[in-house]
């Protein structure tokens, strides 16, 4: 099975353990470059675009594509672009940005607050993707973000859709998570005792939860 993932805001590193977990099970697993990282387009509709251009490229479609928290717009661009059947599930982990969080100052409001309930080590392996990301790109990454209204997005995609809502997260809301999944009549998963960054630090509960969709 061939799995895409794209990691959160400018950050890639703390995706690694899941990712080779979830190679060790067999999967084909690509890790894709960071949203806002040096090289890729910053802003997420562009970045969603030149993904969709390397999947229609490949020979072999893509079994699961999979976004996490920024990532998961930038991912369903990709899907709403890919020729038909060229990805066949997305999965959408702490996707962003709900209505409410729509303007810089509240979207960094809750990123600071979401990064109180993630463990010190995680902003340790974050922030030398981040400084190499630069303030410049971020912010054309977060203001990409704010603009990019996922229920928009979300009905010009064909793919089965998962959306995953981690229990304890800042930036996005259980209300909004359900509302997208709701909307295109698709599953919800709640991982208990979650925070926004996941699966960081949980690489065994997704390879599950990855083979379980793609059965």
């Amino acid at each position: 099975m061939r799995v895409l993932i794209v990691p959160g805001a400018g950050v890639r590193r703390y995706v690694h353990p899941a990712a080779e977990r979830l190679s060790g099970r067999g999967c084909d697993v690509t890790l894709c470059s960071a949203p806002g990282a040096p090289g890729p387009a910053p802003g997420l509709r562009d970045y969603g675009a030149q993904l969709a251009e390397g999947i229609d490229a490949a020979c072999a479609p893509v079994d699961l594509l999979v976004g996490l928290s920024f990532g998961a717009q930038a991912a369903a661009v990709a899907a709403c672009l890919t020729r038909p059947g060229q990805v066949r599930r997305l999965m959408l982990i702490s996707p962003t940005v709900e209505p409410q969080a729509r303007n810089l100052s509240r979207l960094l409001g809750r990123w600071v607050l979401a990064g109180r309930d993630e463990p010190l080590r995680l902003l340790a392996e974050q922030a030398p993707d981040w400084c190499r990301a630069g303030p410049v790109r971020l912010a054309q990454l977060l203001r990409s973000a704010a603009a990019l209204h996922l229920e928009d997005v979300l009905p010009g995609v064909a793919a089965t859709l998962t959306v995953v809502h981690a229990e304890i997260d800042r930036i996005t809301s259980h209300a909004y998570a359900a509302r997208l999944a709701a909307e295109r009549s698709a599953r919800l998963v709640v991982v208990p005792g979650a925070t926004h960054s996941w699966p960081y630090g949980d690489a065994e509960r997704f390879a599950d939860l990855v083979e379980e969709v793609l059965r």
